[in-house]
């Protein structure tokens, strides 16, 4: 399902001369948001935020470097940050249980269907090997502020060289992106049970031939080497019932439908010729769905946010030289849209060994004026 690629650079765009195009004319396009500055931090950069449904505001921090933590604050009206759900789920050292604290997250989600924070655990500090029993999810109750359940990945299916990436959340189910292997899972809430899919799959690779421009700096893992980054984006369509996800260098965003992932009886090949391309596109640090079916891209190339609708047409695009890696999103009940900044372009692992963030690390807002203007295309007949 691979196709080749031509890559194209001007000022602008990184155009992808393959499948369907995301540039609308300029005349077809809306006027972009205003983006609003939330919170900043000094301290070491987050790269996940959540909103929750009655307005609250957490961030996730990585454990890039020694002493990064707490893992999940809550972000307070008065700007400040309050370790979440406790102190001592933020604060694990070697050697402490790894199943009662976080360990490395990567990622935070709200559950719409009942305001639960979820956080991901790929237990793996300092982007090291995975410490046996720390991969897992972790579900919090932000009524009670509490742990209500902890799911842990059985140590056989993640052999010390997994990293759990973003999650979405439907019903019962729970889709997980794995890319350092490349797969994903699927685990039942009911049952706490998972299966690893598409392992073997090169739908869930990156395409190594892809070198990615970030500020005019081409990334570099090591000389001449781009970074490798497996299944990582994900996806709900408005119903649930289609996933969304992709290499974060694309060019292929793919879809299936959920219910083909919770098919037990498919094969590899059988389930990968359930899937098919949604769109084409450029290089993301995140991305993120509204109710309406329009798709939020946070493109790495220059700092911008491109709103694709269902059409699968540019519907306006913002950019900004502070959106420096726009990482994890998250849709408040009212459509406003949180972007928090990671700078992962500037980490070691994409920079050839130098460390070249700058701090402060930002969280922005912007709440799209048009997009409930737009049908929800699974409710047109």
């Amino acid at each position: 399902m691979k196709k080749n690629i031509v890559i194209h650079s001007n000022k602008n765009i990184l155009a992808l001369a393959i499948g369907i195009s995301l540039f609308a004319s300029a005349n077809a396009q809306t006027n972009p948001p205003k983006l609003n500055l939330v919170a900043t931090t000094d301290k070491h950069n987050w790269n996940g935020v959540a909103i929750s449904n009655d307005g609250r505001l957490f961030a996730e921090f990585p454990r890039f470097a020694k002493g990064d933590y707490p893992s999940i604050v809550e972000i307070k009206k008065d700007g400040s940050k309050v370790p979440y759900p406790n102190k001592e789920w933020n604060n694990w050292q070697k050697g402490k249980n790894p199943q009662t604290a976080f360990v490395s997250l990567n990622a935070i989600y709200i559950n719409r269907e009942d305001n639960h924070l979820w956080a991901v655990d790929p237990g793996d500090p300092n982007f090291g090997d995975n410490i046996p029993g720390a991969e897992k999810l972790v579900e919090m109750d932000l009524s009670t502020n509490k742990v209500i359940n902890t799911y842990i990945v059985p140590t056989e299916m993640v052999p010390g060289n997994t990293h759990f990436n973003d999650i979405r959340i439907k019903g019962d189910w729970v889709y997980i992106t794995e890319s350092t292997a490349g797969s994903i899972f699927v685990l039942n809430k009911k049952t706490k049970e998972f299966r690893r899919l598409l392992l073997d799959s090169k739908l869930t690779k990156a395409d190594t031939s892809i070198h990615p421009i970030y500020f005019g700096r081409t990334l570099e893992a090591s000389p001449g080497k781009a970074p490798v980054l497996n299944a990582d984006q994900v996806e709900l369509n408005p119903a649930g019932d289609t996933l969304y996800f992709s290499s974060p260098f694309g060019p292929d965003l793919y879809q299936v439908a959920t219910s083909d992932l919770r098919d037990e009886s498919l094969t590899t090949p059988e389930l990968e010729k359930k899937i098919s391309v949604y769109i084409t596109m450029n290089p993301i640090g995140g991305l993120i769905m509204d109710k309406y079916g329009n798709l939020y891209l946070g493109e790495i190339k220059n700092g911008s946010i491109r709103c694709v609708g269902p059409d699968k047409k540019t519907k306006w695009f913002l950019q900004d030289n502070r959106i420096q890696w726009p990482d994890a999103l998250s849709i408040s009940p009212d459509g406003t849209i949180y972007i928090a900044i990671a700078q992962v372009g500037a980490l070691p692992m994409m920079s050839d060994g130098k460390d070249l963030r700058k701090p402060p690390f930002y969280i922005f807002s912007f709440k799209p004026e048009n997009s409930t203007i737009e049908i929800n295309p699974l409710e047109k007949k």
